[in-house]
């Protein structure tokens, strides 16, 4: 079996988690992408890749009126973005989609990355996503759990594995044409509900579209 055919890597697999549980990775939004949104005009088009059931989009859209679009590639957690779109009185587009082999003819303002578990060659065509889809100037907020978090005491959360995570040196190369805004190891403690709580050994970015 090949890594990108693990069962985790496939919608099903996801489909089944977010059924099997009332909000997976619960209703609060990224605490750090809620801070660093500030730095984002009001009503600017925000698209969240990997988004599950987008409570930081959702958050985002009531807190500051961005337009926002949630791409995901299990039905099950669409479904219950648009859910909790409805329940929050906010409008969300969602999206299905792998955004592995995404390729949309639109841009928007801003990307937004929270915990999305992929392989390194993965990364490497999601980070050239990004590029595309931010408009010149626009902003990418990214958080991750980095490779430190398989070791001392943090929160048995996230990836078994440290391939699944990212270094802070993979996100400055990537992004080496842009301007890096921050680019830190954090050590941190996740707050929201659900899958998503402890202390935790991260990786926040922040990175702005230079012009191609």
């Amino acid at each position: 079996m090949s890594e990108s055919s693990r069962p985790s890597s496939q919608p099903v697999f996801w489909d089944e988690r977010y059924a099997a549980h009332d909000h997976l990775f619960g209703t609060r939004p990224s605490a750090f992408v809620e801070r660093e949104a500030a730095r984002l005009e009001r009503e600017s088009a925000v698209v969240e890749l990997g988004a599950g059931e987008a409570r930081t989009l959702c958050h985002l859209a009531q807190s500051a009126g961005h337009r926002v679009t949630a791409v995901d590639f299990s039905a099950v957690a669409l479904q219950g973005a648009a859910a909790l779109a409805e329940a929050q009185g906010v409008d969300l587009e969602t999206i299905e989609a792998d955004v592995r082999t995404w390729s949309p003819s639109r841009q928007w303002d801003a990307v937004v990355v929270a915990f999305l578990q992929l392989l390194p060659d993965e990364r490497s065509a999601l980070y050239r996503c990004i590029r595309r889809i931010l408009r010149p100037g626009g902003l990418v907020f990214g958080e991750w759990f980095r490779p430190a978090h398989l070791n001392g005491a943090y929160a048995r959360v996230g990836p078994s594995r440290p391939d699944r995570m990212v270094p802070p040196r993979e996100l400055r190369d990537a992004f080496a044409d842009d301007e890096v805004l921050r680019c830190d190891a954090v050590e941190g403690r996740l707050d929201g509900s659900g899958r998503l709580h402890g202390k935790a050994a991260l990786v926040h970015f922040v990175a702005r579209r230079r012009s191609a």
